[in-house]
């Protein structure tokens, strides 16, 4: 019996009758190429096509470990299940008095797995903060640190490490990066590591400040960063890792919780959190901050600020503390107010960072900020920008006049910029502080970063050589900028230091810049202690409107007043602080020793003797019981807990992502930006694909496409 044709065939068979010409040219193709299927070419190229979006997959897949980047660190685990073993979340309690605030960090570690561990975590702390203070509590038992030299801490702890005990070592990294070890971790329990530290709140514009980093944003490092570190005489004795880093969406740990006691002998007009929703509770003598979300997470940094009644804020405030061999003094410089001060032409040059790390928020605070500087130029000024990642980009010559033409010009290139690259900030620095002078204008660098950088000292060494008579202002991006960089950057460049945190405030705190560094600074500034006095920074900065300064002193006895003198308008200007009825507390020592170790410190990126420096450092800490470069806290439990025969592993434990980051999606930010990877893939696989439906057909196909057109087709 015959078979009638499907209606497939049906329809194959009219396209063939109706497209004749068509079928011929099939033909001859097929008759030029033979047998054909894909060349070994084109299979490469579809090979990697399909490589590369695998690898692409993978990575976002994997984004939260990010395993072996250095053996110091321990490793990223998971038990069977998924559960990870190490578990950490966080607890803030701060009691501010005064210019000082002492905050105690309670970690909880918790051992989720069948062996015995290791924990291994960095944590940011704020500038100039002074670590002091360690405590362990586990199975009713209390441990308490102590202070030792470096190496006589960590053979301690190795010690106890290897002999079963539980012991927890404390260790500064960089300035702004401590680490804590805590050895033998017993399988189900739980251990609470509580670090206390002294902080400086900030003063300005008559509002007070209080800001805790609580998260990394992933530092980028130069091929030559080792070498250059060691050039300029880097004050860290070892090596200094980056933090892991994960992204907290997938997580069930690394919450957080901050309680602060704030004391104030005045009335105070607001209270506010920049980042986190707070609840504000009035007690006698102040006021207790709460964080009103259960499921915060330590991924941003927690920004406190609280303004007096207004008139109630001193011009000047010096608080006091004796410590009987010597007196201990903070002075607050206040600046005079801006309607004071009369503008003077400046010369601008904008810096930006346009690197990978930049790429989603941060790049679009930085392009509205600039937009904005452009708009605060006087035609009397002169401006020009430069952006930077792997290399550097100047966009004039010299600076020019803020014309129409050239801020044309000038919008175009902001337009233009995009995040992508390494970030190479030398190079910009370089030519930002290079340029040409224009007489009688002042120049000002506003530099424009999320600062994450790893060689930080060979920036500074830069800046301090080439800078001149320049001044420096820096603008961190970001919810976790690098800011023990970006503030001691506008301190050697006689600056200030600015954090934006949110896209919404672009405009509140860039207006506050561009009103305050429009204004000529008070120059040539000088203290008069009415005694000798130790005070730090030794060099004093310029002082702008809004912008206040923190000198740290230590006297032979108590000041009645303490008198500044400079220079304004080319004028001489005056002003006197007396001591406040608020007494300092002995904080204040630890906070004067905490500047003078950052002072010797620095000495030595200018070429100051590396052993006299650690000499004197070492004495220092010992002292007044500091966490330094030279010394680390530790504690030790004098029972075993971990029998001989088990095992120990040694478990890092990552903290979060900077809210908001682009790299929480597991893409290398500091390399060729993800977006460039992924468009690379799909072009790659599309043009694999393309050449796959456009290769002659193979002779099989042919053999039964080419036929006479109506002919039947047998299913």
């Amino acid at each position: 019996m015959a078979k009638h044709p499907s209606i497939r065939d049906q329809l194959e068979r009219d396209a063939w009758r109706n497209h004749a010409l068509f079928a011929q040219r099939r033909a001859r193709i097929a008759a030029r190429h033979g047998s054909s299927s894909l060349r070994w070419q084109d299979r490469a190229l579809l090979i990697l096509a399909i490589v590369l979006v695998l690898l692409l997959i993978v990575r976002v897949e994997t984004a939260r470990a990010e395993p072996g980047t250095a053996p110091f660190w321990g490793i990223e685990a998971a038990e069977p299940g998924g559960s990870r073993s190490v578990a950490l979340n966080t607890d803030f309690v701060v009691q501010v008095t005064g210019l000082a605030a002492r905050v105690q960090v309670t970690q909880r570690f918790r051992n989720d797995g069948a062996a015995w561990k290791e924990a291994v975590y960095r944590f940011p702390l704020p500038q100039g903060a002074a670590v002091d203070r360690l405590r362990i509590e586990t199975g009713g038992r209390v441990i308490e640190g102590e202070i030792r030299e470096r190496e006589e801490a960590r053979r301690a702890y190795q010690q106890a490490r290897s002999a079963g005990q539980l012991a927890s070592l404390v260790e500064q990294q960089r300035p702004n990066q401590f680490e804590t070890r805590l050895a033998n971790i017993g399988p189900g329990e739980e251990v609470q590591v509580q670090i206390g530290f002294l902080a400086t709140v900030d003063y300005r514009d008559g509002s007070f400040s209080l800001q805790l980093p609580l998260t990394f944003t992933p530092r980028w490092e130069s091929a030559d960063a080792g070498a250059d570190n060691s050039r300029a005489g880097t004050a860290w004795p070892d090596e200094a890792p980056h933090p892991i880093l994960s992204p907290g969406g997938d997580i069930d740990d690394h919450y957080l919780t901050v309680e602060v006691m704030l004391h104030s002998v005045t009335e105070l007009v607001s209270i506010e959190s920049r980042f986190h929703d707070i609840d504000i509770q009035p007690e006698p003598g102040g006021y207790r901050i709460l964080l009103t979300d259960p499921d915060a997470r330590s991924d941003r940094v927690f920004d406190l600020g609280w303004t007096p009644e207004f008139g109630t804020a001193p011009a000047a405030s010096l608080t006091t503390w004796d410590g009987g061999d010597a007196v201990y003094a903070l002075l607050m410089l206040a600046p005079p107010l801006a309607e004071a001060i009369a503008p003077q032409p400046r010369e601008v040059v904008f810096v930006i960072d346009t690197s990978g790390s930049m790429e989603g928020t941060s790049i679009r605070q930085a392009k509205s900020a600039l937009r904005q500087g452009l708009d605060h130029l006087d035609p009397q000024d002169r401006f020009n920008l430069v952006r930077f990642d792997s290399d550097a980009e100047l966009l004039f010559p010299a600076a020019v006049q803020p014309s129409p033409y050239y801020l044309a010009q000038a919008t175009d290139f902001i337009n233009d910029l995009h995040a992508s690259g390494g970030t190479d900030m030398a190079p910009a620095l370089d030519l930002a502080m290079g340029l040409a002078r224009h007489a009688g204008l002042l120049r000002q660098i506003v530099f424009i970063t999320d600062g994450s950088v790893g060689n930080e000292q060979e920036l500074l060494l830069g800046i301090g050589e080439k800078l001149d008579d320049s001044r420096l202002f820096t603008v961190a991006i970001g919810s976790a900028p690098n800011a023990w960089f970006m503030r001691k950057a506008a301190e050697v460049g006689r600056g200030s230091y600015h954090h934006i945190g949110k896209q919404d405030e672009v405009e509140e705190r860039m207006t506050a810049l561009w009103a305050r560094i429009e204004n000529p600074a008070v120059q040539n500034l000088q203290v008069d202690w009415g005694m000798e006095a130790e005070y730090y920074p030794e060099i004093i900065p310029d002082l702008y409107a809004g912008d206040p300064l923190w000198l740290y002193a230590r006297l032979p006895f108590e000041p009645q007043e303490v008198t500044l003198t400079g220079e304004l308008d080319s004028r001489y200007w005056q002003a006197v602080s007396r001591v406040s009825p608020l007494a300092g507390g002995e904080g204040l020592a630890t906070l004067w020793a905490r500047r003078r170790v950052e002072a010797l410190e620095d000495s030595r990126i200018f070429g100051v003797d590396a052993a006299e420096v650690r000499r004197q450092v070492l004495d220092l800490a010992l002292e007044f019981g500091l966490l330094t470069p030279y010394t680390s806290l530790v504690a030790v439990d004098r029972t075993p807990t971990r029998p001989p025969a088990e095992d120990l592993d040694s478990e890092g434990v990552p903290s979060l992502l900077p809210a908001g980051s682009a790299l929480s999606a597991g893409f290398s930010a500091t390399a060729t930006g993800w977006p460039l990877q992924l468009t690379l893939a799909l072009l790659s696989l599309f043009v694999a694909t393309g050449m796959l439906l456009y290769l002659p057909p193979s002779r099989a196909q042919l053999a039964g496409g080419a036929r006479r057109p109506g002919a039947a087709f047998s299913p």
